[in-house]
């Protein structure tokens, strides 16, 4: 990895260059803040040695300590300091604390360099001024690579037409892998699912394969009461060129839950819950449906392209398994929603042009590989990443998605307002009600509306 000289005069002034738009000013704004001295990272193109000069910046970088995903930030950031002198100090932050935690330390001026988050927080902290606006620095010094990362990847991460961000864990959808028990099926003589196949195939598999006396289920899901992992399912729903089956408008200033396409796919849904095809939460073991399918009492789940690979080594050789992609509807639509964790720099950051180096090591196809090889997780937004040997022989899943991902996978359904997490509580709080058998579709479906739509109408923060 060779770097290119940076100093604050020299960023500034590739800055200047592109135009001083409002994301400009953002960017000179930070880099008024007081720099560390001798920030300034070495070249070692042309040097006579190839060890890196000494620096006295430091890069504070926030990461998540669950689930391997500190691995690669840990891994490349080593790399970088060797190559480049410039010192990285990775900063462990639980995950469910990132976004609280993300907002007090930039109010407080102690927040990391480089920070992370998800889509759920993610354009609510940038519209707060957290995240340093990109766009500049990729018409200046854009990764070598950047062209390989999918265009709708790009476009799901932008706000207002602002990039900030860089892809971290890409979902193509939180139920878009439909995990499946091959021993369980092969028992009762049912075929396998097969690519191409519809919803229609897989309730009528879910159906002859589930025994509700005995607590065989025939079908799970990661979940069914968050607003982007319903958004994957419903989005099946109905013609290709159709909206109706989004449960939140394209521009994110309505929730279209109570439609005539939702209570269709409410009356689906609730007609497998209350025959027991798929699991209630009493029925859950170790609080997930997904603990049903690991114990080998259901015969299909669905989940993220990821899971794959823990499932089977959680699995072992308890019993055979394998996943295919989630069907598609009756009139063919694919269901897609796109979710997953990004790489920001703090735009408050005394040090944004290293930062932007580390950023850019962050976003390679390098970075995605290592995600899975190393970290057992998901690539990030390259194409590359997705369909390296290496990836597709941990989990085959995500060579298969590949192709999805390239026709361009559906956003996130986030409000125009960023109120994601205030509108998602509510209609995950209240649409557990329907999906326990509290209440019915149609009496609660208009007071979830009214609900959410109660935050929808807020002002920005």
């Amino acid at each position: 990895m060779t770097q290119k000289p940076i100093t604050r005069r020299n960023f500034l002034k590739g800055v200047t260059v592109v135009g001083l738009g409002a994301a400009s000013a953002q960017l000179m704004a930070a880099c008024a803040m007081p720099a560390a001295p001798g920030g300034q990272a070495p070249s070692t193109t042309g040097s006579t040695s190839n060890a890196p000069a000494a620096t006295d910046v430091t890069l504070r970088v926030q990461v998540p300590p669950e689930a391997g995903q500190s691995v690669m930030p840990t891994k490349l950031a080593e790399k970088f300091t060797a190559d480049t002198g410039i010192k990285v100090t990775i900063e462990e932050t639980i995950y469910g604390e990132i976004e609280t935690k993300t907002q007090t330390g930039f109010i407080s001026g102690t927040l990391q360099d480089l920070v992370y988050g998800h889509h759920r927080w993610l354009f609510l902290n940038f519209a707060k001024g957290i995240y340093l606006v990109i766009d500049d620095l990729l018409a200046r010094d854009a990764p070598k690579d950047w062209s390989d990362i999918y265009p709708s990847i790009i476009a799901g991460n932008a706000l207002d037409g602002k990039n900030f961000s860089v892809p971290g864990v890409v979902h193509p959808g939180g139920n878009i892998a439909v995990n499946y028990n091959k021993t369980l099926l092969a028992a009762k003589g049912l075929s396998e699912p097969k690519a191409g196949w519809t919803l229609s195939d897989w309730t009528e598999l879910a159906t002859a394969a589930a025994e509700p006396d005995k607590n065989i289920f025939g079908m799970g899901f990661d979940a069914m009461n968050a607003l982007h992992y319903y958004s994957n399912v419903a989005r099946s729903f109905g013609p290709k060129d159709s909206k109706d089956c989004w449960v939140m408008n394209e521009e994110g200033t309505k929730l279209q839950f109570d439609n005539d396409q939702h209570k269709e796919i409410g009356a689906w849904h609730l007609g497998l819950l209350e025959k027991k095809i798929v699991p209630r939460k009493p029925d859950y073991i170790d609080n997930s449906a997904a603990g049903i399918f690991l114990a080998g009492q259901s015969a299909t789940h669905a989940s993220t392209v990821g899971t794959l690979t823990s499932f089977l080594s959680q699995v072992g050789d308890k019993f055979e398994m394998d996943a295919v992609l989630l069907p598609v509807g009756s009139e063919g639509r694919q269901g897609t929603c796109y979710s997953g964790n990004m790489h920001m720099i703090n735009a408050k950051s005394a040090h944004p042009e290293e930062a932007w180096e580390l950023l850019k090591v962050y976003s390679s196809t390098e970075a995605g590989v290592s995600m899975v090889v190393d970290g057992k997780l998901q690539p990030n937004g390259h194409k590359s990443a997705w369909t390296h040997p290496d990836v597709v022989k941990i989990n085959k899943m995500f060579g298969i998605a590949d192709s999805l991902i390239s026709a361009g996978i559906e956003r996130f359904p986030m409000p125009k307002n960023t109120r994601f997490t205030e509108a998602n509580n509510i209609f995950g709080n209240e649409v557990d009600r329907i999906w326990e058998g509290e209440v019915k579709w149609e009496e609660h479906a208009p007071e979830i509306v009214k609900k959410v739509q109660a935050v929808l109408d807020m002002p920005r923060p």
